[in-house]
């Protein structure tokens, strides 16, 4: 399981999307690439908990849609 959460975390950072800015300010404040990969795949493990927890199926722009259910 841990393999695959860490191969997961360098497929996402490879991506452009949120985990890859995540990844790359990360870097640029001076974390070691593989630890930062470690803490993209606890992210990861992190959401796919909350998803399973929730019965939700994923939704990349969440938060946007939250802020503006929260505004109504």
């Amino acid at each position: 399981m841990r393999k695959l959460l860490f191969f997961a975390a360098i497929g996402t950072v490879r991506s452009n999307g949120i985990m890859h800015k995540k990844y790359h300010d990360m870097l640029d404040r001076g974390m070691p690439r593989v630890k930062a990969l470690v803490a993209i795949a606890r992210k990861l493990l992190c959401i796919l908990f909350a998803l399973a927890r929730d019965n939700m199926a994923y939704c990349d722009n969440y938060n946007e849609v939250h802020k503006v259910a929260l505004a109504a």
